[in-house]
């Protein structure tokens, strides 16, 4: 994950924060600025696709970030209606969660390589088992 992307986790997690806390009013519009971040990270993934060498794990990313996009703009209008009661729809609440959860899995996506490094470099050869012996 690099940083950019860092923003807009940041944001949906105050989000689900502030649900908890039930500031409705401050939710919605932290899910507002959680928007132009994820476009950022977004269109800043898809430039990554266009240029050569492209890891293929990023386009994994990039589809990531559309389905980011629509639960937070699914979760900004399910609570604009009610914002003025001061009440958070619970499917709100679910969508912001869901973020979260997309986020995990961009993450994970993300430190890919990192892991298949890790892993290379942890694992013996084959030869060097055998010579062990």
């Amino acid at each position: 994950m690099t940083r950019r992307e860092l923003l807009p986790v940041a944001l949906v997690l105050l989000v689900a924060i502030t649900d908890a806390a039930n500031a409705a009013t401050l939710s919605f519009y932290l899910l507002l600025a959680t928007v132009p971040a994820i476009v950022v990270a977004g269109l800043a993934a898809l430039e990554e696709q266009v240029q050569f060498g492209v890891l293929p794990h990023r386009r994994v990313v990039v589809l990531l970030h559309i389905v980011t996009l629509m639960l937070v703009l699914i979760s900004c209008a399910l609570r604009a209606p009610m914002r003025a009661e001061g009440t958070i729809p619970a499917a709100a609440v679910s969508a912001a969660i869901a973020c979260l959860g997309v986020f995990a899995i961009q993450a994970f996506f993300g430190w890919l390589p990192a892991i298949r490094r890790t892993l290379r470099t942890v694992r013996p050869e084959p030869t060097e088992v055998a010579s062990n012996l």
